[in-house]
């Protein structure tokens, strides 16, 4: 399966006070707030952005927004043109406004080729709802039903002071599924919660302020745009008599039809983060307060796409042989902070690397595990070459600083450092073909051969006691005792599956203290993600993501790679239900790592 998609409508303007909001700037370098969701897609994983524009603003639009940041993401342009319609069908006379939001995202169909999730280009979501949606999609298949997702937003966080809005308001079932939409296009907010009214304020409704309110921010299948097709004469046969200079073809339609025909199932997503729009004028003074904070507290950099202090800083103690073109985001990875660096050389081929700053927040000490890094990548490149091996694309490589040491400590105290960039390769999020789990499975068996002879006591312990399963359940019980905020009630059955196989717990670390299983250098994050493999041959090359190397046991290595690659769902899915142990997939993964 592809990466999920993102998909952009941009083509509207703003119909309450006129102008094109998506381009409007809230950031204090210029930045739109679409700026701000393809930021906080690509932080959840989003590698592929779908812009639907008019073509005589498409310009203008890059100029402002879309030049930027496709340095970013790989940038594609749909266009939602007025007689872009099934064929036998005509514009009416006089008709100038486009079809809606179905037939928007309908333009682009030809460039989805993955599951994906659709956005209002001048709406802001927050961080949390692009990687609920990006988690949920990377997962998303179709069984008897379509299985699509929409993220739900507290009607509170979505309510202005400037005046009333419209809501979609959902009736979500006990498993956290769609039931109901039930639009109310009066909403307006209380000194106490919010009311709404359907006859013109003669009458008012109190309203949960509760409420959990689509925003628009949804989720599909390839499915969807078929559907979306197949229904569009319908809708056209419908409009052309009763509302031909109007009449839209909205997406949420489809979704409700898709419901109460049974032909669907809608998870709901539950995000807390609070939603912004531009509905007034007077709510883009909100927006830039609110992204202004987030700034100032660190969830954004300033500017948003530039470089910071910091990263110039860290770039500056590396001499990269060129000149520094281009600096970005890169990769999936959530604990530290990774950029990929672009260089130019003198003979004008471009030469990347990865630079990162450690997490001191997670590794206390990064300088011991720089040392751990740098010893076991020594080590691997001896015995690479050895082999007649290629050491540039099997094993990472550390760059030294100006003054010759494995990483950079900025005046702040963060730690960096560089690696040499590993060209063509891919890294998967899950297993899409049983094949690449076999081949992760011989990387990662291959990397325990290849350090079975190193000095395992040399090296330090990262995150100390990190696989010390008697300490882990007595934290556990700990947390029971404490129940800091309440959820041992929530999780009853759950914490009497674990305190049942207590024994169970300690039978790896008493093997290990009777001498009976050797300490060996491990990896500690076995998962599909950290091997890298070769576009070309589909064989894994490289075993990446050395910061838990640390002494160990084989057996815990081996259960992680399990545990990530051989179920039917993401690690982190909520729906258990979904959540099944795949035999075949164990049993590749095991034939693959014994070969080694």
């Amino acid at each position: 399966m592809n990466k999920p998609i993102l998909v952009v409508m941009a083509a509207g303007m703003g119909s309450r006070y006129g102008g094109s909001k998506q381009m409007d700037a809230v950031g204090q370098n210029g930045e739109a707030i679409i700026d701000y969701s393809i930021y906080d897609a690509i932080k959840a994983g989003f590698r592929k952005v779908i812009i639907i524009t008019k073509k005589e603003i498409e310009s203008k639009f890059k100029e402002l927004v879309g030049n930027r940041i496709s340095k970013h993401i790989d940038v594609n342009y749909a266009y939602q043109e007025l007689d872009n319609l099934p064929e036998g069908y005509n514009v009416p006379e006089g008709r100038v406004k486009p079809w809606g939001t179905c037939q928007a995202v309908l333009s682009a169909k030809d460039l989805i080729d993955a599951p994906f999730a659709v956005i209002n280009a001048d709406d802001y979501y927050g961080p949390d709802a692009f990687k609920k949606m990006y988690d949920f999609l990377s997962n998303c298949h179709d069984t008897d039903k379509y299985n699509y997702a929409m993220v739900g937003y507290i009607l509170g966080n979505t309510l202005t002071e400037n005046g009333h809005v419209a809501r979609g308001i959902c009736t979500v079932d006990e498993n956290g599924y769609l039931q109901d939409v039930t639009e109310r296009t009066r909403i307006e907010k209380t000194e106490d919660g919010a009311k709404f009214t359907e006859d013109d304020g003669n009458t008012w409704t109190k309203l949960s302020i509760n409420s959990i309110v689509s925003m628009n921010l949804w989720g599909f299948s390839q499915s969807f745009l078929e559907e979306a097709k197949k229904r569009f004469p319908g809708f056209l046969d419908t409009a052309l008599k009763s509302n031909p200079l109007k009449g839209e073809y909205f997406l949420p339609g489809i979704v409700n039809d898709l419901l109460d025909e049974g032909k669907a199932c809608i998870k709901v997503l539950k995000s807390s983060d609070k939603w912004y729009g531009v509905t007034y004028q007077a709510d883009k003074q909100v927006v830039v307060n609110a992204i202004l904070e987030k700034h100032k507290n660190g969830q954004y950099k300033t500017p948003l796409w530039g470089e910071s202090i910091k990263l110039t800083e860290a770039l500056n103690a590396y001499n990269f042989d060129g000149i520094v073109t281009d600096t970005y985001a890169f990769g999936e990875g959530h604990i530290n902070d990774t950029f990929c660096v672009c260089v130019r050389k003198e003979n004008k081929e471009i030469s990347r690397y990865i630079l990162q700053r450690i997490n001191s927040n997670v590794f206390k000490e990064p300088i011991k595990l720089m040392e751990n890094i740098v010893n076991v990548t020594n080590y691997l490149k001896n015995n690479i070459i050895k082999n007649g091996g290629d050491y540039k694309r099997e094993t990472l490589n550390v760059v030294k600083t100006k003054d010759n040491k494995d990483y950079f400590i900025d005046p702040e105290g963060q730690t960096w450092r560089v690696f040499y960039f590993i060209d063509d390769i891919f890294c998967l999020q899950s297993v899409e073909k049983s094949e690449h789990f076999y081949e992760s499975a011989k990387s990662f068996g291959r990397f325990m051969k290849q350090l079975s002879d190193f000095p395992v006591e040399t090296l330090h312990e990262t995150i100390p006691r990190f696989h010390d399963t008697p300490n882990r359940l007595e934290n556990l019980k700990i947390a029971i005792i404490e129940d800091r905020v309440g959820r041992v009630k929530l999780v009853k059955n759950e914490i009497e599956f674990a305190l049942l196989r207590e024994k169970d717990c300690s039978y790896l670390m008493d093997k290990l203290a009777k001498g009976e299983l050797p300490l060996r250098v491990t990896h500690n994050d076995t998962k599909l993600n950290n091997i890298l493999i070769d576009k070309r041959t589909e064989k894994g090359i490289c075993v990446v993501d050395l910061d838990t190397i640390m002494p160990g046991l084989c057996a815990n290595d081996f259960g992680d790679s399990i545990r990530f690659g051989a179920t039917t769902a993401a690690e982190d899915e909520p729906d258990t239900s979904r959540m099944h142990f795949d035999i075949e997939l164990f049993e590749i993964y095991l034939k693959g790592y014994l070969e080694e």
